[in-house]
C-alpha cells in the first residue's frame, strides 16, 4: 500500500467514524451537557456533500450510517454488491447502498482503525446495539 493509499484509507475511517459518532448523538435518548456543541464540532469535519446527504436521510427519518455485515446493508437488509464491500475494505471513497441510500461501513475496519473509541462513545451513550456491532 503506498503513502497516498494509506492516507486516503485513514481518511475514509476517520469520516466514517465520525458520521457514526453523530449519528449516536443525534438518536441519543438522554440529554448530555454541550451535546450541541459536539454536534456542531462533528459537524464541521464533515464535508457538505457528505453532510447534505446524512441530513436528507434524516429529514426522512432514517438513520444515514448503517454497518454491513455477509455482505448486507443492516439499515434495509438488502445484499449489496460485492464491488461495495471490496470497495469499503480497501477505504478509498465512501459507499452508499443502492436501496436505501446510507453510507455504508465494515464494522471489522472500524474495530481496526480506532473504532474502539467509536465503541467506546456507542457503549457511553447507551447504544448497546451499536456498541456490540463494533
Amino acid at each position: 500500500m503506498n503513502v497516498k493509499t494509506t492516507v486516503c484509507h485513514l481518511y475514509m475511517n476517520e469520516l466514517m467514524r465520525i458520521l457514526i459518532e453523530l449519528q449516536s448523538l443525534e438518536f441519543e435518548e438522554t440529554i448530555q451537557p454541550n451535546i450541541e456543541e459536539r454536534m456542531a464540532k462533528l459537524r464541521a469535519k464533515i464535508p457538505k456533500p457528505i453532510l447534505a446527504h446524512y441530513d436528507r436521510l434524516g429529514d426522512q427519518g432514517k438513520k444515514g450510517v448503517a454497518p454491513l455485515r455477509n455482505q448486507i446493508c443492516t439499515g434495509c437488509h438488502i445484499r449489496v454488491p460485492v464491488a461495495v464491500v471490496f470497495n469499503l475494505k480497501h477505504g478509498e471513497d465512501v459507499c452508499l447502498c443502492d436501496n436505501c441510500g446510507r453510507y455504508l461501513y465494515l464494522p471489522e475496519a472500524a474495530a481496526e482503525e480506532g473504532g474502539s473509541a467509536t465503541k467506546k462513545i456507542a457503549a457511553k451513550n447507551g447504544l448497546k446495539q451499536l456498541a456490540h456491532a463494533l
